[in-house]
């Protein structure tokens, strides 16, 4: 599972998140931020997040796709775009779901 996946479906909480720390921050430095700023600015991070591990998982995946030879001593098998690392080929895991 990517990194940004985990992100997107967790948008919601990080904003929420980001929004109750800029609060807590103002209550402890006695400052009080506007409802607006507090929106932009907690939107510009979870944007900042969103690209920032978008950017990390297209970057590893496009290192994999380039470095094909790891040359690492684990057998990588790729069936249906699924690469099953270390598994040897004939091993369940690697086969997939049968029908009976």
């Amino acid at each position: 599972m990517a990194i940004s996946d985990v992100v997107v479906r967790n948008l919601t909480t990080i904003f929420v998140g980001l929004m109750a720390c800029f609060e807590a921050y103002g209550f402890v430095c006695g400052r009080r931020f506007s409802s607006g700023y507090v929106v932009v600015v907690s939107t510009i991070a979870v944007v900042l997040i969103l690209v920032a591990t978008l950017t990390w998982d297209i970057s590893r995946k496009a290192t994999c796709a380039f470095h094909s030879d790891h040359g690492d001593s684990h057998e990588v098998v790729c069936k249906g775009g699924i690469c099953w690392h270390g598994v040897a080929p004939r091993s369940p895991a690697s086969q997939g779901f049968q029908k009976s």
